[in-house]
């Protein structure tokens, strides 16, 4: 325990402690943060030291100290104005801190004392307590009164604060700046509310020095308070009366002018009142028409002004101020109603007595009414006058169908100026435009309406769509429909009729129209009695116009007639040994039905027998299948039965084979020459029979009964006629003949080539005749205006000429003959082939003029 006390009391004796008072630091507000003021190792003995601020004042929360260090530097910004706000300095003078600051070592405690002078720096702004400062100064005040001027203020030190005032401007030199430390005006002269009401100047002060200095400024505004020196005077001239013109289209309640007085005074004083004078109320009119308002002196339009009842009101205005002893004023007014273009143009019409006119725009003209016709007058006016009053009328949206002519100002015409037509067009409308030459211009459209009155003008017509080409079938019911009749006329209320008319009296009584408009068939028709008809319908309105239709009735032709034989039994005779396919006879029944062919067929119970010996072609045409031999079969019995499809007719044939003689030997018969001698020649038939000769080209010829022929003379050719007969039968081979040649090939061959030449001739003929023919056509084509019609197709043929030199071309078929006989006589003279020949015959004038 003694030892411990001991400790303590050395521990005591060596630890100093003493308060320590560190030199002043002079430091800038401007400072920036960071900055260091001090170094306290500087300024204390070396040693383990450790410091903290024994300051508890929010001073210590500018300052940042280094505890170990003893370094103290900035830690806010310091400013002096604001240290000086927060009493945290004394700012009469200048701004000094103190910090106080332990010190704590081994064997050291110290108490340090920091004074800080913070010095100012020109960081603010002077400034005024208010941008505009009003003074009120009674218009008498007196010559040399001072008047207080505001104090700039600036929390900088001297010289950084207010250095002296000044105005920017001074135009004025009723007015001197006493520019001390308090600023103040002197009034120099006298003022005069009523020339210059107040003043307006730019105060400013500066404060620092050099290239420091810096200002601010206010403005002031001096205002003269008014004293009751001056009476109202208009704006006008009060001596002259004022003159406004006024349209008389004004609107109700609208200003016509402000009679304006002024009166420099203020308040009261040139607060002025305005009425009418005494005698311009004794015009009861003014007061009803206009109104006077007595705080500005605007003049306001009551009632609507007319010019034509009055042009011009006298109004005579006063005007007087509320101060005392105020004098009253006057000024006149004259308003001159100015005439305006109030009233809108007016039109009136009226028509012919011929023409109606309803409700004066409707017209009604005829459709044939001719051009240049009057069909409307028009009369304008205006009660406005001069250029307001003139009017003007004009034709719009005709479409030409009408003309505008003036009869003078205010009066004009109406006339047609084209043709009209109802069932093109049946109504047209046009307009009418009138207007005045007033400002601004009023106009008037009238649109009329024409409508054009029907006369009968139009024949009927018939839908063209409609077929009046009518395919019924034969036997039609008696009075049976064919057709509803309708036909059309574009006039109004017109009635149509109908009629027919026939070029054959007898069909008369066949059709008629009745009262309907139908047309019916009175009868039945009957295709095998007549086909077709032809008959014209005509349609005919009220007043007789007429169109004719032509009716065309076709017939079908039904299967309405039975198939007949003219006879029921019929007899056919054929010589044996003809060849097969021999044609016996065409079998043919009548039927009055045209389109309905018939068909022939053998009976099916005499078909198998039949069938075997005969053919029958459904046209009716009947061949041999066999050659007959009378020896074998000498008579066929069978039926033959027509059918139209629908009815049918029978008819028996019989056909009887008899024996006929057939010369075998064929004609033209060549013999070839041997000798000169006697020519014999053997003629040979199918059967034993006796031979003749009849009718020889020479007598030179002789024929044996056996067939035995003598020739006496060598003449090439001979013809003649070979009769031949037996015990039952006989028949004649005409026209036989007979060639005598050293070659018969040759004499073939010189035939064929004869031929081949005329036919050859032949076609240069016709080409001549047509190159002839067509010259011919060009100089008639140019002597007339007439075009000859030509054809050439399988025949030719030249149509008929207006020249009476020319006839027809013909071409005559002669028909190829049935008999091989016949034929075998023609081939070597005949042009044509086998089976037509072909002539050309021209008539004497047509060779005459070819020549």
């Amino acid at each position: 325990m003694s030892r411990l006390w001991l400790w303590f009391i050395v521990n005591i004796t060596i630890i100093q402690a003493r308060y320590i008072r560190l030199p002043t630091v002079n430091c800038s507000e401007s400072s920036p943060i960071g900055t260091s003021i001090t170094q306290l190792l500087d300024v204390l003995p070396l040693s383990n030291w450790e410091f903290t601020f024994l300051t508890q004042t929010s001073l210590k929360t500018y300052f940042l100290l280094d505890n170990l260090k003893g370094t103290i530097t900035i830690k806010r910004l310091l400013d002096r104005e604001n240290l000086c706000h927060l009493n945290l300095c004394s700012c009469s003078n200048e701004c000094l801190i103190k910090l106080e600051i332990n010190a704590i070592s081994d064997i050291y405690t110290h108490l340090l004392s920091l004074p800080i002078i913070i010095f100012d720096e020109n960081d603010n702004y002077c400034y005024f307590s208010n941008e505009i400062f009003h003074l009120n100064i009674s218009e008498n005040i007196r010559i040399n009164t001072r008047i207080i001027l505001p104090l700039a203020y600036d929390p900088d030190l001297t010289p950084n604060n207010i250095q002296s005032y000044y105005f920017q401007t001074n135009n004025y030199t009723e007015f001197y700046l006493d520019n001390h430390l308090t600023p103040s005006i002197i009034i120099m002269k006298e003022l005069d509310r009523e020339l210059i009401d107040k003043y307006d100047f730019n105060f400013c002060a500066y404060e620092g020095i050099n290239e420091h200095k810096r200002s601010c400024c206010t403005k002031i505004i001096i205002k003269i308070t008014d004293i009751n020196d001056n009476s109202a005077k208009f704006q006008y001239n009060q001596r002259l009366p004022f003159i406004i013109n006024v349209s008389e289209l004004t609107a109700i309640n609208t200003e016509l002018i402000q009679m304006k007085a002024f009166d420099p005074d203020e308040g009261l004083n040139g607060q002025i009142e305005y009425s009418f004078s005494k005698w311009t109320l004794l015009d009861k009119t003014i007061q009803h028409i206009f109104y006077l308002d007595s705080n500005n002196g605007s003049i306001i339009l009551l009632k609507q002004l007319d010019y034509e009842k009055r042009n011009n009101y006298e109004l005579q205005i006063q005007a007087k101020d509320l101060g005392p002893n105020a004098i009253p004023t006057y000024a006149t007014v004259i308003i001159q109603v100015i005439d305006e273009n109030d009233c809108i143009p007016e039109i009136y019409t009226f028509s012919p007595p011929d023409i109606p006119l309803i409700n004066n725009t409707i017209i009604n003209i005829f459709e044939n009414i001719s051009l240049n016709t009057p069909i409307l007058y028009l009369t304008v006016s205006d009660c406005d006058t001069g250029e307001n009053g003139r009017v003007t009328i004009e034709l719009i949206s005709s479409n030409s169908i009408v003309e505008l002519q003036n009869i003078d100002n205010n009066t004009s015409i109406l006339l047609t100026n084209t043709l009209f037509n109802r069932e093109e067009k049946s109504s047209h409308t046009f307009s009418i435009i009138i207007y005045d030459h007033g400002k601004p211009l009023h106009s008037l459209i009238n649109t009329f309406d024409l409508h054009l009155m029907d006369i009968n003008d139009c024949f009927p017509y018939f839908n063209s769509s409609i077929n009046y080409t009518f395919i019924i079938n034969e036997n039609n019911k008696e009075n049976s429909l064919l057709h509803t009749i309708q036909a059309y006329d574009l006039d109004e209320n017109d009635q149509i009729t109908f009629d027919l008319k026939f070029s054959n009296q007898h069909d008369e009584n066949l059709f008629y129209i009745n009262k309907q408009n139908q047309l019916i068939i009175k009868k039945s028709l009957d295709y095998e009695h007549q086909s077709f008809y032809y008959f014209t319908l005509i349609a005919q309105d009220l007043i007789g116009h007429q169109t004719l239709i032509p009716i065309y009735i076709y017939l079908n032709d039904l299967n309405d007639n039975p198939v007949k034989f003219l006879k029921n039994f019929t007899q056919l005779k054929i010589q044996d040994n003809q060849p097969s396919g021999t044609f016996l006879t065409h079998i043919q029944a009548e039927d009055k039905d045209k389109n309905y062919p018939i068909m022939y067929y053998i009976h099916p119970f005499d078909l198998n027998y039949i069938q075997n010996f005969l053919e029958l072609n459904p046209n009716g045409s009947l061949y041999t299948k066999i050659k007959f031999n009378s020896k074998q079969i000498t008579k066929l019995h069978f039926r033959i039965i027509a059918n139209d499809s629908l009815y049918i007719d029978m008819i028996t044939i019989e056909i009887l084979i008899s024996y006929k003689p057939i010369l075998k030997t064929s004609s033209p018969y060549c013999f070839v020459i041997q000798n000169h001698d006697y020519i014999r020649i053997q003629l040979e038939s199918y059967n034993d029979v006796s031979f003749s000769i009849r009718n020889p080209s020479s007598t030179d010829l002789k024929l044996f009964s056996n067939g035995t022929l003598i020739v006496k003379s060598l003449i090439r050719k001979y013809s003649f006629d070979i009769y031949l007969e037996d015990n039952s039968s006989s028949s004649i081979f005409t026209n036989f003949k007979l060639s005598i040649q050293p070659d018969c090939r040759n004499h073939i061959f010189n035939e064929q080539m004869i031929i081949v030449c005329l036919i050859f001739l032949i076609i240069i003929i016709i080409l001549i005749i047509i190159y002839l023919c067509l010259q011919q056509k060009q100089v008639l084509n140019k002597q007339i205006n007439i075009t000859p019609s030509s054809s050439l197709n399988d025949t030719l043929f030249f149509s008929s000429s207006p020249s009476p030199q020319f006839t027809a071309m013909t071409i005559i078929s002669s028909p190829s003959s049935s008999s091989s006989t016949h034929q075998q006589t023609n081939q070597s003279s005949s042009l044509s082939s086998s089976t037509s020949s072909t002539y050309i015959k021209m008539s004497r004038s047509f060779d005459d003029d070819m020549i």
